[in-house]
């Protein structure tokens, strides 16, 4: 806990805000994945190999965007900083250890920003249904000479946090009305990246499953019922084994790599069926 609050409190003094908790999440997960990398590190080599072989695939290469880019850690910087002219990396946050290789690698940009264009402007709860769907995020963030896009392990926690708020706003909005304005976050996303007119690259964790003995004892839809259709290699994550969240249970999540959203896109559809919350 200490050299997580030392974290955050450098974090703070190198001028990183926390208006929504994105910094608090971050330093999280930065402990999360100390305790667990080897746990992890399957899922995100899968996730940085993924990603390089898309952007190996470009024949143009003057900037590559990071969606989601957090901490790094499934994102191959080095090799798309070696690769292309410039590259941006864009998130809500960034710890001090990203600011700094950014800096040495002297080609790379960070850029703070809301990737889902939401959490400034949500509804009250007596207008969220009118609000239905979330406003449509521009993921080429306004730079010129855009040749590769990597949305990264980001879909299905760009809901989170308009959720979260929404949730608890003192006239509390109807739970249907939150899921339905999650999932319209995750939609505008996925048809955005779609709609993009370079390649884009999707990591994305899509369910999540708990395991006790071995026995499945609860399954979650991470992306509110928005099925992507989309073809490319699916992989477990063990996210949290036995003793991180709870006794005896083992937290997997199932991911989906796309190298381009863009071939063999189909129009996301609803699955049956929506969270189950434990």
């Amino acid at each position: 806990m200490l050299a997580e609050a030392l974290l955050y409190a450098r974090a703070r003094l190198a001028g990183q805000q926390n208006p929504h908790g994105h910094l608090t999440e971050l330093v999280s997960i930065w402990a999360r994945h100390r305790r667990q990398r080897r746990a992890w590190a399957e899922h995100l080599t899968r996730a940085r190999v993924l990603c390089l072989k898309a952007a190996e695939a470009c024949g143009t290469r003057r900037t590559a965007l990071v969606l989601g880019a957090g901490l790094l850690l499934d994102v191959p910087l080095e090799q798309l900083s070696a690769l292309f002219q410039h590259v941006v990396l864009a998130d809500l946050a960034f710890l001090p250890a990203t600011t700094a290789l950014a800096s040495q690698l002297g080609n790379v940009e960070l850029m703070v920003t809301d990737l889902s264009a939401c959490l400034n402007s949500l509804p009250d709860a007596q207008a969220l249904a009118a609000r239905i769907p979330a406003p449509w995020p521009d993921l080429t963030l306004g730079l010129g000479e855009l040749d590769f896009v990597y949305s990264a392990n980001l879909l299905s926690q760009l809901p989170l946090y308009a959720a979260s708020s929404l949730a608890k706003r003192e006239a509390r909005p109807d739970e249907a009305d939150v899921e339905a304005y999650a999932a319209s976050v995750v939609r505008a996303h996925l048809e955005a990246l779609r709609g993009l007119s370079c390649p884009a690259c999707l990591v994305t964790d899509t369910r999540e499953r708990g395991y006790r003995s071995g026995r499945l004892e609860y399954e979650e839809d991470l992306l509110y019922g928005v099925d992507p259709d989309l073809p490319g290699e699916t992989w477990p994550w063990l996210l949290a084994p036995r003793g991180e969240l709870e006794p005896g249970l083992d937290v997997e999540h199932m991911v989906l790599g796309v190298p381009d959203v863009r071939i063999g896109a189909r129009t996301g559809v609803s699955s049956p069926g929506g969270r189950h919350d434990r």
